[in-house]
């Protein structure tokens, strides 16, 4: 049975990805690439002419936390690098829609976001799968579920040219600028955005979404017409499987073809993570719909102890379970209840604190939360943050653990926590581009009471992994060296034109209004086809508190 899907929209222009689809969006809010449409204007048609050129670009690593509390590489890629990945995306969007609709199993399908978005790809998140998986399945009395070991790290660039083209055709022609076998240019692309690697693509650009999304249809389309008779219905969630099966005995032939197929496009099944297993067992875990009925916050009257009972099954789930997401669905329900406005937020406070020391993959929605209730110019605990702050970086930094470290920092700078001299100093001993970056754009918008010693030296590096502080650093003004490498003229005139890839106050301004979410959909989507806007009762809980109480709003 195929999955019907709405139209994922067109791509606009060719800056699409990169202005609001260039960063991982587990960084913070902070890093943007909307300017980037600008600051280009004036070598559009210089870049097109070089575009076969072999420019082999460092991408800036960034070490984020998972849910287990194991880590995970992210990567940023060199801005002009990612540029020719985009603009080729752009150009030939109608074949990225002919291969999604190849596949009858995925969820994942993209969605294109409006240039105002926070990004330019939005997919459907895992809390989708149950959803479908009930209706698709249908009747089945087995189910496999299967799950892509290291899928995105494991992605054989030249799979991109098999995908659109077929493999023998792929073959044949590998030069770059075929005019046969187009997409050999869109591998090419890619390579030279990580050092000529052609393992692995990125995890976190939205570019790479797409085209992990691209070849993966086209494993489906090859499944089904392998052994698609055999299957009742079936779902795919980025490199998640849960095919339903009449028997046990078609469930292991359907695997093994699996296994055929994914093997072909060099990738393989996580054998920990792949099972077959009855129908009837529940595919959403049982303490998350335990948990979730302990979230609801929404009633103006619902005091201390639903909360201290919320935040208690919340930790004791992520303790029993060994993962931090019972944490982050407490922290989104505290956002869905605006526990940011209301006169429970002492409390709840105090308790996040306690909980991003222990459980850092909830670090961002925490950070999040709290500017929040900032912007809405409420009070905050400005010592307790300042030392739990000051904790989570010496270690983080100690670990190079950039997730937290960034969230971190970036929560002193928009909450006005004053980060001591101290602190600037160890900041701006990392070597990670996007921490020093950060620090730079600091400084220049005079948050920081010491200008960091950055030591970037000279010249400004354009294609290594610096690339990103150089480039803040040179169109910001804290630095007057030249640039250097294969995109030194283009990396003049994109500091020239004053490019910004750092903004603290874009998000800000933005969490001012009352009817913006602390956890973003758009960007953190964990819902998907809802409104960004709060869909609860459009009423101020404090002043519902004092009419209740009979007192006044404090």
């Amino acid at each position: 049975m195929p999955m019907q899907f709405a139209m994922v929209g067109h791509m606009k222009t060719r800056f699409s990805l990169i202005n609001s689809g260039l960063y991982p969006e587990t960084l913070p809010p902070c890093f943007v690439s909307k300017d980037a449409k600008r600051a280009f204007h004036g070598i559009v048609g210089q870049l097109d002419g070089e575009k076969y050129h072999e420019r082999k670009t460092e991408y800036v690593r960034y070490s984020g936390t998972k849910h287990d509390g194991s880590r995970r590489f992210f990567g940023t890629p060199n801005i002009v690098s990612y540029f020719h990945t985009s603009s080729f995306i752009w150009k030939n969007w109608s074949k990225f829609e002919h291969n999604f609709a190849l596949s009858e199993y995925s969820i994942g399908k993209p969605k294109l976001m409006g240039e105002d978005d926070e990004r330019a790809v939005k997919v459907p998140s895992l809390s989708e799968l149950s959803k479908h998986a009930s209706k698709n399945l249908s009747y089945a009395p087995f189910i496999l579920k299967a799950d892509i070991a290291q899928c995105f790290p494991s992605i054989y660039t030249h799979s991109i040219a098999w995908a659109a083209h077929g493999i023998e055709q792929s073959k044949s022609d590998v030069t770059k600028d075929s005019s046969a076998n187009t997409f050999n240019a869109l591998d090419f692309f890619v390579r030279n955005g990580q050092r000529g690697n052609t393992r692995g693509v990125l995890v976190g650009p939205d570019a790479y979404r797409l085209i992990a999304e691209f070849i993966l249809s086209k494993i489906d389309h090859e499944l089904s017409q392998a052994v698609g008779a055999l299957i009742v219905g079936a779902v795919r969630h980025v490199d998640d499987y849960y095919i339903g099966l009449r028997t046990e005995h078609e469930a292991q032939s359907v695997l093994s073809h699996l296994r055929e197929v994914l093997a072909i496009y060099e990738l393989n099944l996580n054998d920990q993570k792949t099972r077959i297993f009855s129908s009837l067992e529940p595919i959403n875990d049982l303490w998350a719909q335990r948990l979730r009925d302990h979230m609801h916050f929404w009633s103006p009257t619902a005091g201390h102890e639903k909360y201290e009972r919320a935040i208690s099954e919340a930790v004791s789930a992520a303790v029993e379970i060994g993962s931090d997401s019972p944490i982050k669905i407490l922290l989104r329900s505290f956002d869905e209840a605006r526990v940011y406005e209301n006169r429970q937020w002492d409390f709840v406070e105090q308790n996040i604190q306690r909980i991003v020391l222990k459980h850092p993959h909830a670090i961002d929605y925490a950070c999040l939360l709290l500017a929040k209730r900032k912007a809405r110019d409420r009070e905050i605990d400005v010592e307790g943050w300042k030392s739990v702050a000051e904790i989570i970086v010496q270690r983080s930094l100690a670990l190079n653990h950039h997730h937290e470290t960034l969230w971190m920092v970036w929560m002193m700078i928009v909450c006005d926590i004053e980060i001591s001299i101290q602190m600037i100093e160890e900041l701006a001993k990392s070597r990670n581009a996007h921490v020093r970056a950060l620090l730079v754009q600091a400084h220049v918008d005079g948050k920081l009471r010491r200008k960091p010693k950055l030591g970037l030296g000279a010249p400004l590096s354009t294609v290594d992994a610096n690339w990103l502080v150089n480039l803040v650093a040179r169109s910001q003004g804290f630095s007057k060296a030249a640039f250097s490498g294969l995109y030194s003229d283009h990396f003049d005139h994109l500091a020239q034109r004053g490019i910004r890839l750092i903004d603290f106050n874009d998000h800000i301004e933005l969490m001012k209004r009352r009817d913006k979410r602390a956890i973003s959909r758009t960007r953190y989507g964990y819902d998907d086809d809802e409104d960004e806007d709060f869909d609860g009762p459009d009423i101020d809980i404090d002043e519902l508190f004092a009419d209740i109480q009979g007192d006044e709003e404090p």
